[in-house]
């Protein structure tokens, strides 16, 4: 009986970079550092495999990447070209299934548990999905399949670029047994430090542990560690429109205490959020933000809003959060935005006679350029927070 191998993670090789390649010809082949100009103040957000054979990687300063290899092409953030590449890959992998979670800009999980009658094996689907987003869009992906999502995403990192492999569940603990601790979805370095000092160095350190005593030595995170390190992920595959909350994070391969760059993420994650739900026709009424340090603890702080759509009253509202709750003393591995307590944007259309005027015309230039994306593409127009600025290019 073939094992179970129901859940398949995409994720996109140097996504940014691959689109400036693909953009321009002239690129390929060279080392590519997607942030900002040679001199900004800002960190890497991407850069192609042959700037990483230099040393550099994402969440670096511009100017260490820059000493490191200052023949490199630095280039800007072109969020709204992302975006589009994005929309397009995200649609070819919903083509195998329905249920399909998107956890990044450049990454997604497929529940294929249901795609057995129409494909021959989830490899065949792994395939057809790399060929498609290769001949239809000019971009490599690399997938993983396994019968969890922490395997999946792991397979899908194992033979980048362009890879494709399966774990299945009879050669999971061996698999993982060699691999160093930071391969554990979650180990950051600062936690990889800790562990070091416990004398715990590979993922078969944690397995020959009793999850008591590593939850003792590190707490709570060390029950997770545990599971996960003998290849236990109970989490499921959470399609979008049966969330109670949208959100969006990014975890730094490198901790950053850089609040220029964190202002920008926000921006970023409120623009993408409230377009989601514009087209849904969903209000958000409460906006949270997390934080997780590099010691790995995390913190989040809420703020309930008057149910609103808009990037640029989220923005504002989510940088206060930060403000009130972060100093760039202490470095982050981690930050999130989320948007919640959802519901129609109807419900509240009797109430538009008490709405703010200040609300009412950031509606309308949302509407606007909304209509404008629609019609002439997501990189029609934007806005002044997204586009590179001196500090943060």
């Amino acid at each position: 009986m073939a094992e179970l191998t129901n859940i398949l993670h995409g994720d996109l090789d140097a996504f940014f970079a691959s689109v400036e390649q693909l953009d321009n010809p002239s690129l390929r082949g060279k080392p590519v550092v997607v942030g900002g100009s040679m001199h900004s103040r800002g960190v890497v957000s991407t850069c192609s495999y042959e700037a990483r054979k230099f040393g550099i990687r994402s969440a670096m300063p511009i100017a260490q990447a820059y000493r490191l290899c200052p023949q490199a092409v630095f280039l800007p953030v072109n969020m709204p070209r992302y975006l589009e590449i994005s929309k397009q890959v995200f649609s070819i992998l919903s083509r195998y299934s329905p249920i399909m979670e998107v956890i990044s800009i450049d990454e997604a999980f497929l529940d294929i548990s249901g795609c057995s009658g129409l494909y021959a094996s989830p490899e065949k689907i792994g395939c057809l999905i790399k060929e498609q987003v290769k001949s239809e869009l000019g971009l490599t992906i690399s997938v993983g399949i396994s019968y969890n999502k922490f395997l999946a995403k792991l397979a899908s990192d194992m033979d980048k670029p362009d890879g494709l492999r399966i774990i299945t569940e009879s050669e999971a603990l061996e698999l993982l047994r060699p691999l160093p601790v930071s391969r554990i979805w979650g180990v950051g370095q600062k936690t990889g430090q800790r562990l070091d000092k416990l004398g715990i160095k590979t993922i078969g350190d944690i397995q020959d542990l009793p999850p008591e005593w590593l939850e003792d030595k590190i707490g709570s995170a060390g029950r997770l560690f545990w599971e996960l390190a003998h290849g236990i992920d109970s989490r499921v595959v959470e399609p979008e429109h049966e969330r109670k909350s949208l959100g969006r994070e990014e975890t730094f391969p490198e901790d950053i205490n850089n609040t220029a760059y964190l202002e920008k993420l926000i921006a970023q994650f409120a623009a993408e959020l409230c377009r989601k739900l514009r087209r849904k026709e969903l209000l958000a009424g409460s906006i949270t933000i997390k934080l997780r340090y590099s010691n790995f603890k995390t913190i989040t702080r809420s703020k309930t809003i008057t149910p609103c759509n808009s990037d640029i009253i989220i923005t504002q509202i989510a940088g206060e959060l930060l403000h009130q709750s972060y100093n760039n003393k202490q470095p982050l591995r981690l930050f999130g935005l989320s948007l919640g307590h959802l519901s129609p944007a109807a419900s509240l259309e009797q109430g538009s006679l008490f709405e703010p005027q200040l609300n009412a015309d950031y509606k309308s230039i949302d509407r606007l350029m909304d209509e404008i994306r629609d019609r002439f593409g997501p990189g029609a127009i934007n806005r002044a927070n997204l586009l590179p600025h001196k500090d943060i290019e």
